[in-house]
Formats: C-alpha cells, sequence, structure tokens
C-alpha cells in the first residue's frame, strides 16, 4: 500500500493539472481510439502485483486502517456509471475521514470487462492507497472498455476472487477488524449451472490474469464465502443501467449472499448514479453504528447529492456487533508517510 494522507485539495490540483494538459483519464480514451482495452498500465495490472497481493498495512506508529474496495463492472450495460465513480470517488475518502469513520481509509479499485465475450478484455486492480496524487495517477490510468455485456452475466467473479485470494489486510490479522468491499454493476452472478467460465474462475483464466497458478475451477459462490471472512461485502445495483431495475437479478444476488452466508439486505437498489457515493458512506457508517439521521445531516450539509435515495437504499442495513462503533469525531490528526497533519 502507499503512505500519504488523502486531501481533497491536492486532488482537485491533480485533476486540473491533467485537465489542462488534455490528459484527464487518458488511458481510456487512448484504448477507445485504438480499440485496444488490454493496454493495462502496470499500476493496474494483477500480474505485477508484489508476492501476488495487494496490501493494505499500518503506518509507522498507527495500528487503525480501514481497507476499502470499490469493484467496477465497466462494460457496456452500465452506460455511464463507470466514469461517474472514477470522477467521484476520491469523495468517498473524503467523507470517511472528514466524518471519523476511519483516520486511515484505504481505497483499493478494481474494474473488469466480460471475459466471456470480449477477446482483449482487461481485469484491472489498484494498490491499496490514501494519498491524494497516487489516486489521481492510478484513477487516470484506469481504462473503463465499455464492451461486453448482453449475455445476463459479466465477469464479477474475477473480482470476488481477486478481493479473496489476492488481498491482505493487516487490520484483520491483528485487531479483527474486517474491511469494505462493494461490488457496483447491473447484471446478475452464475454461481450454479454447467458452465464453469461463468459461474466460477478457471485455472486457465487465472493463469492469464494473475499469472497464479490453482489445479481446478474455483467456484464464485467459495470465493465470496472467503470474501466475507475478512469484508463486510455490498453489492450495488444503478438503476441507471440496462439492468438496473431487473429485481430478479436484484433477488439472485441475494440468493447468492444467502448461500454464502452473508446479508441479503446488503444488496442494495440505487436508483440515481449521484446517490452512489453516498451510499457507500451510509453503509460504512451503518454497519459501524452510527446513527443513520447524522449521516443523512452529514451528507446533506457537505452538500451530497442523491442522499435521500442513499438512505432509502441502505434503510435495512443493521451493525455488525464485530465492527466497532464510531463514538464522536476521529483523533485530530491524520498520519501521513512523514508524520502527521492536522485537520
Amino acid at each position: 500500500m502507499g503512505s500519504g494522507s488523502f486531501s481533497p485539495t491536492d486532488y482537485g490540483k491533480g485533476v486540473k493539472r491533467l485537465i489542462d494538459t488534455g490528459k484527464v483519464f487518458g488511458r481510456s480514451a487512448i484504448a477507445s481510439v485504438s480499440g485496444d482495452y488490454g493496454n493495462v498500465a502496470k499500476i493496474l495490472d494483477p500480474k505485477e502485483m508484489k508476492n501476488g497481493l495487494r496490501e493494505s498495512c499500518f503506518l509507522p506508529g498507527v495500528d487503525d486502517v480501514m481497507p476499502i474496495i470499490v469493484s467496477i463492472d465497466g462494460t457496456g450495460s452500465m452506460q455511464k456509471i463507470p466514469l461517474h465513480i472514477q470522477k467521484e470517488l476520491p469523495k468517498l475518502l473524503e467523507t470517511v475521514v472528514e466524518e471519523g469513520l476511519s483516520d486511515h481509509p484505504n481505497l483499493l479499485f478494481m474494474c473488469h470487462d466480460d471475459e466471456t465475450v470480449v477477446e482483449n478484455a482487461a481485469f484491472q486492480i489498484s494498490q491499496f492507497e490514501i494519498e491524494a496524487n497516487k489516486l489521481v495517477e492510478s484513477l487516470n490510468e484506469l481504462i473503463i472498455p465499455g464492451q461486453g455485456g448482453g449475455n445476463n452475466s459479466e465477469a464479477y467473479h474475477l473480482a470476488i476472487y481477486a478481493a479473496a485470494n489476492h488481498t491482505r489486510l493487516e487490520s484483520y490479522e491483528k485487531n479483527g477488524e474486517k474491511g469494505f468491499m462493494f461490488l457496483i454493476g447491473d447484471e446478475e452472478p452464475y454461481f450454479g449451472g454447467l458452465d464453469t467460465a461463468k459461474h466460477g474462475t478457471s485455472p486457465e483464466l487465472i493463469k492469464d490474469v494473475f499469472g497464479a497458478s490453482v489445479q481446478s475451477d474455483v467456484p464464485m459462490l467459495e470465493s465470496l464465502k472467503k470474501v466475507l471472512q475478512r469484508f463486510h461485502f455490498f453489492v450495488i445495483r444503478p438503476g441507471d443501467t440496462s439492468h438496473g431495475k431487473d429485481k430478479r437479478i436484484t433477488r439472485n444476488w441475494q440468493e447468492l449472499m444467502k448461500r454464502a452466508g452473508g446479508n441479503p439486505q446488503n444488496v442494495l437498489e440505487v436508483e440515481q448514479t449521484d446517490a452512489i457515493i453516498p451510499t457507500m458512506v451510509m453503509s460504512i457508517g451503518l454497519t459501524k453504528g452510527m446513527d443513520a439521521d447524522e449521516l443523512v445531516d452529514v451528507l446533506n450539509t457537505k452538500g451530497a447529492s442523491g442522499v435521500k435515495v442513499a438512505a432509502e437504499a441502505t434503510s435495512s442495513i443493521v451493525p455488525v456487533a464485530t465492527a466497532k462503533a464510531v463514538v464522536g469525531k476521529a483523533s485530530a490528526t491524520i498520519s501521513t508517510g512523514g508524520g502527521k497533519r492536522q485537520r
């Protein structure tokens, strides 16, 4: 993981530099022209992971960190949702820090295409980061393919497999505290049937994407069971997509969650695109025991959009006993790689 601290000002300056030079989210733009969606940046390439892992670790002198994974379905049926998330994702860290949910959120993002349709489909996975400039760099290199789709399934199993088998959380190992994972997509999971390429992750695909070796198919259900051991897992189904309003797909995700031992209420239907980031904030806060009305007031005070929709989407979430409730604000300093800064 990277060190440092998150600064909305620094992030804004970094994006402005990219805009001024015409390079904002440049790799995705180049891919859309060239048609080469498999040219993944080294910092997002699963084969380049050190020891095959993305690690969320404590900074020197700090024994508190909140790992957060955001996995984006980058296929065509998602419309403009991935671009919105790519642009707005840093607001998640900003709110988590400012409202005392954690002084040290570590954000890892993933993006996938549909490997059953697109020949050079991309799977991308970042480091766990908090420092603004590194987030700018990583997000700018992200490719949003906008391909695939139309086959009632996507490569969600890759994201869940990656979280289960290629992440390390020091907060869980030392304090028993789970991280958070949000999977944002509009289509359904495959966790049964005869087509293992759709409901599981094959040895061939694991070798091709991660450079790792396994002996047999890894079913999506088994990967999710492993994820749930270390993460509070949520599925966000955006309404402004091709399949976001399909209740049958929502029920299939809920069934998968139940089979894996998770909470079906963590499958969230979010009608408005601008409510996705507030929905993630509220999901974290409610899981950790914060009051829903307080979270709504905070988001409204910050001028967030879609707060009412986010509150409705998360109304069934209940606190988890193993998640430490937040009492008041977090400490007045945020640790960085070279010390502390006041906020």
